[in-house]
């Protein structure tokens, strides 16, 4: 009988965990959207999702340390700090504040040139080259893209070029984030750092809300919003968080990026069923593209 090589197993593994956490990801957009049809502020619902993410992340830093005897240097602190504050704070606050201007499905498609991003500044900083299967999957994945992008310009809004611009700004952190974590992680271990990083993260969401609105009255928050916010800390916060850490270690920051591109195709289709958003041809043959691209990198 033939044995699966350990590696082809943690290539799989890789792969399975990253479109995991596309997927969890997917319905973040989505839960924003419905918070902000309760009249929620862009500030308290980035709070809320940092706030009940908080004390999870602080278990699992406590819980990860015991288990390494990997210290960390001054300078990875000085690193974690400065990508949790970049990565899952400011990329979030120009998210949150973009999905005010624009749909769900166009957001998402504007997030995700961030594995254009990440190639560009992994060979601009680190001399990284692809394969050429990768070069094909960025291909298709982003003609799929264009195809899904031109699907959606009918239902853009005044606001397209304020959310498109914001949205954009959040792809290029997050893309700093990731290219910084793919160089910590195999240091410090994927689950550890992923939890210190969004300490940093929901210690600075917690003093952006006490600074610019004070303490939040709970009790006079409105319910759904509360639920929505719980949902978003752990469907799409705590889950794909560390999935993605894990996925980046295994299979590494480009193959990630590429098949994290599978997170528009989620999110249209929660979007199209949960908020009405139009699903048209041109989504569908960039849903294929994309698909394609992604099961390059799987059969890999």
């Amino acid at each position: 009988m033939t044995t699966i090589p350990n590696s082809i197993h943690k290539q799989y593994l890789g792969v399975f965990l990253g479109i995991c956490s596309a997927a969890c990801f997917s319905t973040k957009a989505i839960m924003v959207k419905f918070a902000y049809m309760y009249g929620a502020d862009t500030v308290f619902i980035l709070f809320l999702r940092y706030f009940f993410s908080f004390p999870i992340y602080i278990f699992l830093a406590y819980y990860y340390s015991k288990q390494s005897s990997t210290s960390i240097t001054k300078k990875q602190w000085a690193w974690i700090i400065f990508l949790g504050f970049i990565g899952y704070y400011v990329s979030s606050l120009f998210d949150f504040t973009g999905l005010k201007y624009i749909s769900a499905s166009l957001e998402r498609l504007i997030l995700f040139i961030y594995p254009t991003l990440i190639v560009v500044l992994n060979t601009i900083l680190f001399g990284s080259k692809l394969q050429r299967n990768d070069y094909l999957a960025l291909l298709l994945t982003y003609i799929g893209i264009f195809f899904i992008y031109l699907g959606n310009t009918e239902s853009n809004t005044e606001n397209l070029i304020m959310g498109s611009v914001l949205v954009f700004a959040c792809a290029v952190t997050y893309a700093v984030y990731i290219v910084g974590s793919g160089k910590l992680i195999p240091v410090i271990g994927s689950q550890r750092y992923t939890a210190y990083a969004m300490i940093v993260s929901c210690i600075s969401v917690i003093l952006h809300q006490a600074i610019s609105n004070g303490i939040p009255d709970f009790s006079s928050a409105s319910v759904p919003v509360l639920w929505i916010g719980l949902a978003m800390a752990i469907v799409a916060t705590v889950i794909p968080s560390l999935t993605l850490a894990q996925s980046i270690k295994l299979i590494g920051t480009d193959k990630s990026s590429i098949i994290a591109t599978l997170g528009p195709v989620f999110t249209i289709a929660l979007a199209n069923i949960y908020l009405h958003e139009p699903f048209t041809i041109r989504q569908a043959i960039g849903t294929v593209f994309i698909i394609t691209g992604v099961w390059f990198v799987s059969k890999k």
